[in-house]
């Protein structure tokens, strides 16, 4: 959204829905604030939040916005971002056909990238998470992405639901809300002290 958007970045302008070809919107890293917090669950794996990967043939609908950045804010803006691939990539508005634009997108990294002191959650895996390990969508986080996009509905809703998968790059957030996760993840809240970060 954009006002979650302007908690980053205050003076963005010209926000605006795009679609980013060639990459792929997945559950596919440790949500490490929750798993750290105690909020979301190691043993049952739902402890996963949102990266993007380059993929071939996939796409999805995201938000865009320019920012002027000062090297202040730059840096800044890495150090909040660490641990991410931060990459530029293509993308296009929705009522054009092909790229046109280029922005900078936070991508899925690795463990072995992560920088010395980097705090990783005690016996799991960052970024490392096979496509076969289980890992699963943590469902606070889940719900506060279902309830966001559902203010913004439209195409931007409908590809959240099927253009984002699990780790396994196959099963679509709808699928897995729909193959009986969707009562469970609604009916969590967060703690009173994450409500306004993780309230939709």
């Amino acid at each position: 959204s954009e006002a979650s958007s302007r908690l980053t970045f205050p003076t963005l302008s010209n926000f605006r829905l795009v679609r980013v070809p060639g990459m792929r919107r997945l559950f596919g890293m440790s949500h490490l604030l929750l798993t750290r917090e105690g909020v979301a669950d190691p043993a049952t794996l739902r402890i996963a939040a949102l990266s993007v990967e380059p993929a071939e043939g996939t796409s999805f609908i995201a938000a865009a916005y320019d920012v002027e950045l000062d090297d202040v804010q730059r840096e800044a803006f890495c150090a909040r971002e660490i641990g991410y691939d931060i990459r530029s990539v293509p993308f296009c508005e929705l009522d054009e056909a092909s790229s046109s634009n280029s922005g900078v997108i936070c991508a899925a990294s690795s463990d072995g990238a992560l920088p010395p002191g980097f705090p990783v959650p005690a016996g799991l895996p960052v970024w490392d998470w096979s496509p076969s390990s289980g890992l699963l969508p943590a469902d606070v986080y889940l719900r506060h992405c279902l309830l966001a996009m559902s203010k913004i509905g439209g195409e931007a809703e409908q590809s959240f639901l099927h253009d984002t998968t699990l780790v396994d790059r196959t099963t679509s957030v709808s699928d897995y809300l729909d193959g009986g996760a969707r009562e469970r993840v609604m009916a969590v809240r967060p703690p009173e002290r994450m409500a306004a970060r993780f309230g939709g």
